[in-house]
């Protein structure tokens, strides 16, 4: 524990390689959440005196495994950090949790949606994101809502990393559930610059629903040659479409596509800890980040999550943190923070699903948050969209 009034903030954090931009993106997050609270006097521990100003450490990972156990390792042992963050993608988090679990370091998982974190047995650890596996469990129910006719499904899914496999095996189960046929499950090589091939076989099929999730390239590439494909599917979900890179690669072609979002600022959750949505967009802008995606917010979000649990236990220790985060229940500009108090596993925050419509994001479900109805079939939707708004 740190013994000045300094209280020291790590994450190893992908500033190079393949997850760059959602590196840079997190670290910002969680840069403008420390100057927030230190701003407003910076972040009171109990009865310890003055408030405690925060500092950010971190370490580029390179998007590397073993880089990310280094710079765990050292944000551990050298720099002594009081919280210590987990980098952006599950398999980062997962080299991150080995180090933490290890040193009996509470990590706070703020960019690894793998369900397998989950199931490694890691005693210290606590999740900011809903799960890969619920990403798109209001997919099939909203189709169905909207058309009760609808049977047919079929999958594209990158090869390589656990995240498209368990996003994608999970709408197999589910469509298994409510009585839908899947057409045909493809894979694909993530280091593929041509999916033609595949939408041709997918077009023999005419699906009712695509869903396509892969590296956010693969799906990029993926929405692309699908507007120039024969396939007509009546509904179509990528998991990369809520981000502004998917509307700035398709322009007008990108109206129609739904994917899962963690958090928007327009779904109006309800607060009882931290600023407001348009608080935090103001903070980031003050620094210039005003193309704000997913990365960013839900690192800033953790630290609204840890700065609660600080606040709640009195202690910078560990054990206790750990104890306080499994019995929390509370609700930011993020959502709900609820965790299994076993596993670490969120169970209290949701995912909602976003369509393109008209050239805007807008959340379609759940029902309780929904700003506009589906607009549906796909295409037809793309020309004249019938939203219900």
């Amino acid at each position: 524990m740190s013994t000045s009034r300094i209280l020291k903030v790590g994450i190893p954090v992908s500033l190079s390689g393949q997850f760059h931009v959602q590196g840079a993106q997190a670290l910002a997050g969680l840069r403008t959440w420390a100057d927030d609270v230190n701003r407003s006097g910076g972040l009171s521990i109990g009865n310890r005196g003055a408030p405690w100003q925060i500092l950010v450490v971190h370490y580029d990972d390179a998007s590397i495994q073993e880089s990310a156990r280094l710079a765990t390792e050292k944000l551990i042992d050298v720099d002594r950090v009081d919280l210590l963050f987990g980098p952006y993608s599950g398999s980062l988090t997962e080299a991150a949790c080995e180090i933490a679990e290890a040193r009996e370091k509470l990590l706070w998982n703020q960019g690894g949606a793998s369900d397998t974190i989950y199931q490694r047995g890691y005693k210290w650890l606590a999740g900011i994101l809903t799960p890969a596996s619920e990403y798109l469990a209001g997919l099939l129910p909203l189709v169905r809502q909207a058309d009760p006719q609808a049977v047919s499904v079929a999958i594209l899914r990158a090869s390589r990393g656990a995240f498209p496999r368990v996003v994608s095996s999970a709408v197999e189960q589910q469509a298994a559930a409510l009585g839908f046929r899947l057409d045909c499950c493809r894979e694909y090589d993530p280091a593929a610059t041509d999916l033609s091939g595949l939408l041709d076989e997918i077009a023999e099929h005419q699906p009712d629903v695509l869903l396509g999730v892969g590296r956010i390239r693969n799906d990029l590439l993926l929405a692309r040659q699908l507007v120039e494909s024969r396939v007509r599917p009546k509904a179509v979900a990528i998991v990369a479409t809520p981000i502004e890179e998917f509307q700035e690669a398709l322009a007008g072609d990108s109206d129609g596509f739904i994917g899962p979002s963690q958090w928007e600022s327009s779904a109006n959750y309800p607060i009882d800890y931290g600023p407001t949505a348009a608080q935090v967009l103001e903070s980031l802008g003050r620094y210039g980040h005003h193309r704000v995606d997913y990365p960013m917010v839900q690192s800033y979000a953790a630290g609204v999550v840890a700065q609660r649990c600080v606040e709640a236990s009195e202690s910078l220790e560990d054990r206790v943190l750990r104890d306080t985060a499994g019995k929390l229940d509370f609700s930011t500009f993020y959502g709900r923070f609820k965790i299994d108090p076993a596993t670490g596993r969120q169970v209290g925050h949701s995912v909602l699903l976003v369509q393109r419509q008209a050239g805007q994001k807008v959340v379609v479900w759940p029902p309780e948050q929904r700003q506009c109805a589906l607009a549906y079939p796909w295409r037809d939707a793309a020309r004249t969209p019938d939203t219900g708004c």
